[in-house]
């Protein structure tokens, strides 16, 4: 029996990045890593700025939606 030919036929388990979940790239590597420590302060308050925004938004969408139901 050729040990090679099993090992080739065999599928391997796909790495998942524990930051994203996406597949073929480990943490270290993930594109979606963001390092504030590398930020300048102006980047930083945009950030956080951009976060509260979308935090925001995100409330609306459920008070607007919640509105809709008891109006339908």
């Amino acid at each position: 029996m050729d040990v090679d030919a099993v090992r080739k036929t065999r599928s391997l388990p796909l790495c998942r990045c524990y930051r994203c979940g996406e597949t073929n790239h480990l943490v270290r590597d993930c594109p979606h890593c963001l390092d504030i420590h590398r930020l300048t302060a102006k980047q930083r308050k945009e950030l956080i700025e951009d976060l509260m925004t979308m935090k925001d938004a995100v409330k609306e969408e459920k008070v607007c939606s919640a509105l809709e139901e008891d109006f339908a």
